[in-house]
This record gives structure tokens, sequence and C-alpha cells, in this order.
């Protein structure tokens, strides 16, 4: 609302779709799909950095030809109970931040996992030092590459370490590095988030990215999630970034309908 009454809303805000959501032989015909769907971009999904590796050169030639891929989600980065294999995971993701950028990628979303087989501390700044470390060698090699490194809370049920985004901006705030971010899941949110918008208010500061998903895991409007109340605590964190359609779909033909359902809370 301006100062003489009018309401001007919230921002238009950038959808990207993770490629597996857009079915298609290339990333081009994906790309189609996805500007059919009203995305906006397309956030790449990397199982694999070999595998993301091998796939350079193409993603260069559709970069070439207007294709808008924003965001990569890399592998999850086992923080606890193995830091030897934490430590190779961070020298292997700092090796592709380079090719990474050069497709014009701003933010590397990274997962946090912890194994549930060795009892740890809950505190995320508990961390073995070495992994921190890594962090912030790794968060250091991002800034240099113009790319942001968001560190993404995921559930009890899939980690123990950082479920929550309050732990992620304390961990991003231990590692000192102002390209180490958080981002936010409204999937994972929903299960470990007592109010998800009053915890996205508190991390605006931290905010990278954020990946939308309903709360059973499917698109939005499938489940339960406030979308509008999400947006509103975006906007009023004054956050500007990119969000990304990261769930399953319930059938062949839902993905616009969902795009709609963000569109309309979106304002």
């Amino acid at each position: 609302m301006t100062d003489d009454g009018i309401n001007v809303g919230m921002p238009p805000w950038k959808i990207a779709g993770q490629e597996q959501l857009l079915p298609g032989a290339s990333i081009e015909q994906r790309w189609e799909l996805a500007r059919s769907a009203g995305l906006d971009g397309i956030e790449l999904r990397a199982r694999s950095g070999e595998a993301l590796e091998a796939r350079f050169d193409v993603l260069h030639r559709a970069v070439g030809r207007g294709v808008v891929l924003p965001s990569v989600c890399l592998d999850v980065l086992p923080l606890a109970g193995d830091a030897e294999r934490g430590a190779e995971a961070l020298g292997q993701m700092s090796s592709r931040l380079g090719p990474i950028a050069a497709l014009g990628v701003g933010v590397v979303v990274v997962p946090v996992s912890g194994t549930r087989r060795v009892p740890v501390p809950r505190s995320s700044t508990e961390d073995p030092g070495t992994l921190l470390d890594g962090l912030r060698l790794l968060s250091e090699r991002a800034a240099r590459e113009g790319v942001s490194v968001c560190l993404q809370p995921v559930n009890r049920y899939e980690g123990d370490q950082v479920n929550t985004l309050a732990q992620a901006a304390e961990l991003c705030r231990a590692v000192g590095v102002p390209s180490a971010r958080v981002a936010a899941s409204t999937f994972h949110m929903n299960i470990e988030e007592a109010d998800p918008a009053v915890a996205l208010l508190a991390a605006g500061p931290w905010l990278g990215h954020v990946a939308l998903a309903d709360s059973n895991g499917l698109e939005p409007g499938a489940g339960h999630v406030d979308f509008a109340a999400v947006f509103a605590a975006l906007d009023a964190g004054g956050y500007r970034g990119w969000t990304s359609l990261a769930c399953r779909l319930s059938g062949p033909d839902v993905l616009p309908a969902a795009v709609g359902v963000l569109r309309q809370a979106g304002g």
C-alpha cells in the first residue's frame, strides 16, 4: 500500500520448475513446456555430479538459445556422522562451481542431511570443524564465481542436524561468508516449523532460495500449505529471489494449475 492509498500488490515472483517435472527429450523441449505452464525458468537437478558435468556442453547451447537456468539442486550434503564423506562431497561441489556459474546459474541449493544411525547433537554449529571449514571454503569459492550456496534444512525423517530455518541461518552465521545462504522448502517447513510464515520472516536476511511443494510433497494446491501466507512473509522480509517448484505431481496435466495456484497466492 502506497502513501496515497493505492494497493500495489506483491512483486511478480520468479518461479522455476525442477527439470524432472518437465517431460521432454531435450532441455529445449522442457523449456517450451515450462513456458507454456507459466514458469520462468528451469531448476537443474543433479543427483550425480558426474552426470551434471557430462551435460555442460548441452546446457551451454541451451542457454545460448534462451533457456533460463537460475538454480541447480545438488546432492544432499552429509553434515554429520560421516565427516570424511562430507568433506569429500564439499570438495567435489567446489570444483563444479565455475562451470555451473558459466551457465548463468546464480544459486546452488544443497539439502543438508545427517545420518540417523549415529547419535549427534541437534545444534548445527556443533558440526565437526573439518566440515565447517569445508563449507567456508565452498562459500568463498562460490563468492568468487558470483554464486550463492544455499543450505536447505530437511525434515527429521531425512536428517537430524539442520531441520529448521533458524538452524540453517545459525550455520551460515558460523560459516561467516555472505555467499552462504539459506534455502527454504515449504514441504520440510510444514513438518518442522511451528509457524512457517513467522520462520520465513525471521530468516529473511539469510534467504537465498525458496522451494515450493505442498504439505504432502505434491504440487501446490494438492495439500494444505497456505501459499498466500508464504508469499506475504517473503514479501514482508524483502525477499526478491527465485522460487522453484520442487515436488511430485499427482497427475500428468496438473502443472499449469499448480503454477496458477502460486500466481494467485503471490498476488
